[in-house]
């Protein structure tokens, strides 16, 4: 199993016991120094003694150092059958005198050797012992002298003792990460237990039901829930837009369908050329119609502000846009005896928003204004700063067209309004389709009537963006 789809109670036991055996492993080193440090304390008393014991027992005879060894001096190192004892006297000058000759002499950096005991750790035929050494003087009543005594016992001892406490204080430690191990798995689920009965209500939801999730949680998991409301809500408008598009598409379609199988039966049926020409014609200018109620649909649950165009906005040059695509109508307007222009700012006019469904809002403008103007009229795209220091640009596509009447301007941005004298192929859904746009972009289409001649404006107020090289 790979570490990322382990579960979150063996992860987290595996973070708790990681450090908890490190630092048990530091503690169990530092126990260890301990208690070698503590062994050799007491047994280097004994080592101690020995030496004072053997020191008091040296004498100066004729000018001779002679030693009488008790045998209590050793006898108090032999406790353990397991060591043994070793021990040498010399002279201050190193010369030998009684004992073990070939024991390891004290170490330089502790020379010269004074009042003060030394010990420290050597090997003395194959062997660790521990050896301690200790100076003193001895007179006669013609001369002072002085000699050193070495007293030496294999380690054997020492190494079980500490070993031992080390064994025991591992036995404690690792004693209490188990116990902890086993605190934490089952502490763990309890504390996992909240998010066992959120799964289950999760669980117990139908694939419709959408509304936001309130459960008790820990505070550790909230923002994850408030990230599963925020994509409930957005599968919600989805849905919702996918829905509305469905029902729209399925009573929008069936009457211009219904038509076009009608005409394609009366075109099989029809054996007067002439009369078949006329059934094709009324067949193409439908199959035109419901090709562009189809796009117009398509393009309505694109702008829909809760949509399927969720993408995040990203920095557009307005005029650039608006410039396209006013001169990619330009041939239409030629083709109906309209003068289609545009005026006002010709740099870049940079804002957020989506291209595409910029685009989209002005071809519906400049299309609406081309199918209800009648030959010979203008019809002109400006683009216009609102003020020298308003960081706002107004999109306008104004005509002299008919107008529109008051009664109808306050329905033109419904879905599926028409205006039902104006004798014109439409679907009702470009000016809907302007609105959600304009609104997706945080803005709204305005429609005002000229006031020194017939035709209608049309108007988006947006903000510009901000300068890239701007603090």
């Amino acid at each position: 199993m790979k570490w990322r789809n382990a579960s979150l109670r063996r992860r987290l036991l595996i973070w708790l016991l990681i450090p908890m055996l490190l630092v048990s492993s530091l503690m169990l080193f530092e126990v260890r120094s301990n208690a070698v440090h503590s062994a050799n304390q007491a047994f280097d008393r004994a080592l101690l003694s020995s030496a004072l014991a053997i020191a008091d027992r040296v004498v100066l005879i004729g000018g001779q150092i002679e030693v009488d060894v008790p045998y209590v001096a050793l006898e108090m190192l032999t406790s353990s059958a397991q060591d043994r004892v070793f021990y040498q006297v010399s002279t201050a000058q190193g010369e030998f005198i009684t004992g073990y000759e070939k024991l390891p002499p004290v170490p330089e950096k502790s020379m010269p050797l004074l009042e003060e005991p030394v010990f420290y750790d050597a090997e003395y035929n194959g062997e660790r012992v521990r050896i301690g050494a200790l100076s003193r003087y001895v007179a006669s009543a013609r001369m002072a002298t002085r000699f050193h005594v070495l007293v030496a016992e294999t380690t054997g001892t020492r190494e079980s003792l500490s070993e031992d406490i080390l064994a025991r204080a591992a036995v404690r430690q690792f004693g209490l990460i188990l116990i902890a191990a086993l605190i934490v798995w089952f502490g763990i689920g309890q504390g996992l237990k909240p998010l066992v009965r959120f799964e289950e209500a999760l669980n117990r939801r139908s694939p419709s039901d959408l509304r936001p999730i309130q459960h008790d949680v820990p505070s550790e998991v909230r923002h994850l829930v408030g990230s599963i409301n925020h994509l409930l809500k957005r599968l919600e408008n989805t849905l919702s837009t996918m829905q509305r598009f469905t029902a729209d598409a399925a009573h929008q379609l069936r009457t211009p369908l219904a038509a076009l199988r009608t005409q394609a039966e009366l075109g099989l049926r029809e054996e007067n050329p002439d009369k078949l020409h006329d059934v094709m014609e009324k067949l193409a200018a439908s199959t035109r119609q419901t090709s562009h109620l189809a796009n117009q649909l398509l393009a309505s649950a694109r702008a829909a502000p809760e949509g399927l165009a969720g993408r995040p906005f990203t920095r557009i040059d307005l005029g650039e846009i608006t410039r396209s695509v006013t001169g990619a109508k330009v041939p239409v307007a030629i083709e109906r005896g309209i003068d289609l222009g545009y005026e006002g700012l010709n740099g870049a006019v940079p804002i957020m928003g989506d291209a595409t469904l910029i685009e989209e809002l002005l071809k519906n403008l400049i299309t609406n204004a081309l199918t209800y103007c009648p030959e010979g009229s203008s019809v002109t795209v400006r683009l216009v700063p609102e003020a020298d220091d308003a960081p706002f640009v107004k999109l306008v596509v104004e005509d002299d067209g008919p107008g529109i009447d008051l009664e109808h301007r306050k329905h033109v941005f419904e879905r599926f309004y028409r205006v039902s004298e104006s004798g014109e192929d439409g679907c009702g859904l470009g000016l809907s389709i302007v609105r959600e746009i304009a609104l997706r972009h945080d803005t709204r289409i305005r429609l005002n009537e000229p006031e020194d001649h017939s035709g209608a404006i049309f108007s988006v107020r947006f903000r510009l963006a901000p300068d890239e090289n701007a603090n």
